[in-house]
């Protein structure tokens, strides 16, 4: 069913998440009307799609502003690098490392809200993202299961975080690591806006659940981030140079599929809170 507001319209792609939006340009200033239209429609799909928007980075950055502060990532921080869109340049000397589920940035204390990307240089096939929705992850489980895992948090971190030296170097890795040394969320998060509950580790940066032996929390965490492998609870993205996707990081993961080297992938992206 299509949704409509003002000249919006948002037409859902996949069962639980997942909306293409038309009817809107991102290279100018949004009215206040239209930004908050574009929330709800981030409440009802989670992730939304607006095709053949050919941003430069600066629209990027000022479309992205427009829904938060934007977000510096640890490995800049340090270094003062200032606010900017990033470039996510994937080839044969640059291997892709995001092919991994994972919501941005877990280990940070206050983690990014809202993503974006961009497709700037796009293989000539593979190179999809696929995102998947926590609501459903957590709605998929028993009730006694939800209730075991209410009072339950557990800890981020960067892990080994061999991508990260391998895309920054190790001295930008040290700084992030000393003043990022981890982070600790609950285990199940309650939405701000919409109020449902959603599962909140994934498998990339959540290191263990606080309080429980190291087989217990194994055990336990394989079980949860297996829950965001479920094709059932995905949409995916095949991109074409001029797509914008903006996304809500808190109730869902992504995984951006590596299948295209030799060739080349760029992507725009950035993040607010």
């Amino acid at each position: 069913m299509e949704t409509a507001n003002l000249a919006l319209t948002a037409t859902p792609r996949a069962g639980h998440l997942g909306a293409d939006v038309r009817g809107v340009d991102l290279s100018a200033p949004l009215p206040a009307a239209t930004i908050d239209a574009i929330g709800e429609m981030l409440v009802d799909h989670l992730v939304l799609f607006f095709p053949d928007q050919h941003l430069d980075d600066e629209q990027q950055l000022a479309f992205a502003s427009q829904f938060g502060e934007p977000y510096v990532h640890p490995l800049g921080r340090g270094s003062g690098r200032p606010v900017r869109c990033e470039r996510i340049v994937d080839d044969v000397e640059h291997p892709p490392y995001q092919d991994k589920w994972h919501t941005d940035v877990s280990w940070d204390f206050t983690p990014p809200i809202y993503g974006t990307l961009r497709a700037i240089d796009i293989p000539s096939r593979g190179g999809d993202t696929i995102w998947s929705s926590m609501y459903a992850a957590y709605e998929s489980l028993s009730p006694a299961m939800q209730q075991a895992l209410a009072a339950l948090s557990a800890t981020h971190t960067m892990g080994a975080a061999a991508s990260f030296i391998s895309k920054a170097g190790t001295e930008a890795v040290a700084r992030a690591r000393e003043s990022f040394p981890g982070a600790v969320h609950p285990v199940v998060a309650t939405h701000p806006v919409s109020g449902r509950r959603y599962l909140n580790v994934n498998r990339e940066f959540t290191d263990s659940i606080v309080g429980l032996h190291g087989d217990e929390s194994r055990a336990i965490l394989g079980f949860l981030t297996d829950r965001a492998t479920d094709p059932n609870i995905h949409v995916r993205h095949s991109w074409r140079e001029g797509d914008v996707a903006l996304w809500d990081e808190r109730c869902t993961q992504h995984f951006a599929v590596a299948d295209y080297l030799p060739e080349r992938r760029e992507m725009g992206r950035v993040a607010v809170g």
